[in-house]
C-alpha cells in the first residue's frame, strides 16, 4: 500500500501542477448556486449538517461520499449521493474512467473537500472536476485548492465548515 500511495502521489503532483495553470474563478457563498461536498464516509452525520446549512440559503447540494474498502456500509446512504467506493479503484489505487466521468459530470460552482485525511484517491478526482472554486483541508500535496484552510485533528467537522462558510462570505468577485 505504501509503494502504492507513492505512484499515486506522483501522479496527483504532475496533475495539480497542470490544475495550477487552469482558469479559476472565485465564487463567493452568494455567487455560487451549486456545490458538491466530499467526505468519508464515517463524517457522514455531521456532514449532512453541514449540507443543510447550505440548503437554508437555497443552494442545490450534491454529496459524493468515499467508501473505504475495510468498511461494510451497515447503515443505509442516501441514494442520491454519488458513492465513490475503493473496490472501484483499478490495481494502481486510482479511480477507473468510468467512475472519474461519473464524478466529473456533477455540476458544481465550488467543490468542498470535507475529507479528514490524505486521500489520494479523492484529491485525484478533485483535480480533475471541472468545478470554477475549489476548497479543501490543507494538504501535504500543494496546488490542490483554490482556498485551503487547515483543519486540525481536534476539530470538528461544523466548526471546520463554519470556518468555510465565513471565508466564502467574505469573497468578493465580479
Amino acid at each position: 500500500m505504501i509503494f502504492q500511495n507513492y505512484f499515486i502521489r506522483k501522479k496527483i503532483q504532475t496533475l495539480a501542477k497542470k490544475s495550477s495553470a487552469r482558469k479559476s474563478r472565485f465564487c463567493s457563498l452568494y455567487e455560487a448556486k451549486t456545490f458538491l461536498m466530499t467526505f468519508n464516509i464515517k463524517d457522514k452525520d455531521e456532514v449532512v449538517l453541514c449540507a443543510e446549512q447550505l440548503k437554508e440559503l437555497k443552494k442545490d447540494i450534491c454529496l459524493s461520499v468515499f467508501i473505504p474498502r475495510k468498511m461494510k456500509i451497515a447503515e443505509e446512504t442516501d441514494p442520491s449521493w454519488l458513492q465513490i467506493k475503493e473496490d472501484e479503484f483499478g490495481p494502481n489505487g486510482l479511480p477507473l474512467s468510468p467512475l472519474c466521468e461519473q464524478f466529473n459530470a456533477i455540476p458544481a460552482d465550488i467543490l468542498i473537500d470535507l475529507t479528514r485525511t490524505n486521500d489520494y484517491a479523492m484529491h485525484y478526482l478533485q483535480l480533475l472536476h471541472p468545478a470554477l472554486f475549489k476548497v479543501g483541508n490543507k494538504s501535504s500535496l500543494r496546488n490542490l485548492f483554490d482556498l485551503t484552510i487547515t483543519m486540525s485533528p481536534d476539530d470538528d467537522m461544523p466548526q471546520f465548515f463554519r470556518h468555510i462558510l465565513f471565508y466564502l462570505q467574505t469573497i468578493r468577485s465580479k
